[in-house]
């Protein structure tokens, strides 16, 4: 895909400059054609320097003219950042990505009517390339506008298509994953200093296995349950830690641990 075009970002944290990241890596656009809007001067100032783009605290300036439109604030923030002038001013034609988390298609055409969105739900991983994300068009959105989307993301990480009924469940699964899997290091890290390996030395174990192990499931394409079949011997070591694991409920705990995100939700849409 050539050069994208002018790229708003209302919103410049962590998520935001992530996605500049890989934008600029995957030679999708050039810094200058990136305008960051964001509160803070000392963030803008650093975005700035770091990336080559502009900055500016107005949202309005920011997406005016822009052919893509990045919302990257928090969900709470989305009434505040997105006024009716912000949205009279986004192009007609303009592309509108939201990584608002929480916030569904039904409230983003209420913030921004008669625009083509699409809700998008990325992780952490992404500031290292590594993201998992999915994008969840909406009816008036076009190919081109999903391909560019595809593009963006997949500049720093993997990208599905999705149905917006499917977006619940993904932020429980991989929006909020990045969590139980650093719990999860952390805790194996813990174990390893327990059985007497130094504090880095766990953490650098127990995290490259996590790596490992992910790499390894997504590219071979088995299942996990092959792939743990396969290092499994018959009264082996690993089938001993295994037995251990299920005793505690570590599967019935991501279970649970889905499910509560997935209340945490809908109490918050409430509010």
């Amino acid at each position: 895909m050539g050069k994208i075009g002018k790229i708003a970002f209302i919103g410049g944290g962590a998520m935001g400059e992530a996605i500049i990241k890989g934008i600029l890596k995957a030679n999708l656009a050039a810094g200058e054609d990136i305008t960051v809007s964001d509160p803070s001067e000392q963030r803008l100032e650093y975005l700035q320097k770091q990336y080559g783009v502009n900055g500016t605290k107005e949202n309005v300036l920011a997406v005016k003219n822009a052919k893509i439109v990045i919302l990257a604030v928090k969900p709470q923030m989305a009434d505040k950042a997105i006024t009716s002038t912000v949205a009279q001013t986004i192009a007609e034609e303009a592309a509108v990505v939201s990584i608002m988390g929480s916030v569904d298609l039904e409230k983003l055409h209420s913030l921004i009517p008669n625009k083509a969105i699409i809700r998008v739900m990325p992780n952490t991983p992404l500031a290292v390339g590594a993201g998992m994300t999915a994008i969840a068009p909406d009816e008036n959105a076009g190919q081109e506008m999903i391909e560019t989307t595809k593009a963006i993301f997949g500049s720093c990480g993997e990208v599905v298509e999705v149905q917006e009924s499917a977006m619940e469940a993904i932020t429980a699964v991989s929006g909020c994953g990045p969590g139980y899997v650093f719990m999860l290091i952390d805790a194996l890290a813990d174990a390893g200093v327990n059985a007497g390996l130094p504090r880095n030395l766990a953490i650098k174990l127990a995290a490259q296995t996590f790596a490992g192990a992910g790499k390894m499931a997504v590219e071979t394409g088995l299942h996990p349950a092959q792939l743990r079949d396969q290092v499994t011997s018959p009264g082996g070591t690993t089938i001993a830690g295994i037995h251990a694991l299920e005793t505690h409920c570590v599967r019935g705990a991501m279970y649970d641990a889905v499910m509560a995100v997935l209340a945490r939700s809908e109490k918050l849409k409430g509010k």
